[in-house]
Parts: C-alpha cells; structure tokens; sequence
C-alpha cells in the first residue's frame, strides 16, 4: 500500500516535467518565429 502514494508522487513529477518541457519549447518556438519574421523583413527590405 505504500509504493501505491509513491506512483502518484513519480507520476506528477513527470508531469511536471514535461509541462515545463513544452511551454519551454513553445517560447523557444515562438522566439524563433519573431526572429525569422525579422530576418525576412530586413531581407525584402534590403531588396528595394
């Protein structure tokens, strides 16, 4: 009966591991975007 509190406790740690994974990601990917969009807008810029 022990080990079954346990599972929970290993189970939301990894949750939490993984939410903390993905909105890293999210802002990694978002960051990226926001850079992209800046290089092309100085490349069309630079065009003219």
């Amino acid at each position: 009966m022990e080990s079954y509190g346990k599972i929970f406790v290993v189970v939301a740690v990894l949750a939490t591991i993984l939410v903390g994974v993905f909105v890293y990601l999210f802002t990694i990917d978002r960051k990226l975007r926001k850079l992209e969009k800046q290089v092309e807008e100085k490349l069309t810029h630079d065009k003219k």
